[in-house]
């Protein structure tokens, strides 16, 4: 997290610059800009092409502790993806798992407004996942990572069945899954045990 490759420090730095702006932004002007980007099912539902916003709700937050926990995460598993398979999937994956969140929200929810950047996080973490798997032999992040995965399973499914907690949790473990999709589509990029 503290000695982040390139894109991974960039993608992190834009949502918190992001954040700034909309902070710094008469409210008026920052509703009506959020309004364009934030994830809205019903707006497409109803015809609306908003398609941009499949992805563009992912650099957006609520607040300050969202956009920083947030970005600490991708710091901290984008660096990995990053290293391993380097800046340009690892910038597609995150892409991608977002997309899969926003997919999986609208499927699975069907209302109510999503923002948030963590569906590619929770995306990254499926990717790690699976790239360190390989490595398990030899890299004992890779168990702990396993289960990392299937304490965010648990949670989002306690969420899903508590109702009401205000969590896209439809976008947190669509992102998962897509990035351990994609993780295992991307493996054979570079040679077993060896990360860049």
């Amino acid at each position: 997290m503290f000695n982040a490759p390139p894109w991974s420090l960039r993608l992190a730095g834009l949502l918190l610059l992001i954040h700034l702006a909309f902070f710094l932004m008469p409210d008026d002007l920052a509703n009506s800009i959020g309004s364009l980007l934030v994830f809205v099912p019903a707006a497409l539902d109803a015809g609306i092409p908003y398609y941009w916003t499949l992805l563009t709700y992912a650099l957006i937050h609520a607040d300050v502790v969202h956009v920083g926990f947030n970005a600490a995460l991708l710091l901290a598993l984008g660096s990995y993806v990053e290293r391993t398979v380097g800046g340009t999937l690892f910038l597609l994956i995150f892409s991608l798992c977002a997309i899969g969140g926003a997919l999986a929200f609208w499927v699975l929810s069907g209302n109510g407004v999503m923002l948030g950047a963590s569906g590619g996080v929770d995306g990254l973490m499926g990717a790690a996942a699976v790239l360190l798997y390989r490595n398990r032999d030899v890299d004992p992040r890779a168990r702990m990572m396993m289960v990392m995965v299937c304490i965010v399973v648990v949670m989002n499914l306690l969420m899903a069945f508590s109702g009401g907690t205000g969590v896209a949790w439809q976008a947190h473990l669509g992102g998962l899954f897509c990035g351990l999709v994609y993780g295992y589509a991307v493996q054979n990029r570079t040679p077993r045990g060896i990360s860049r």
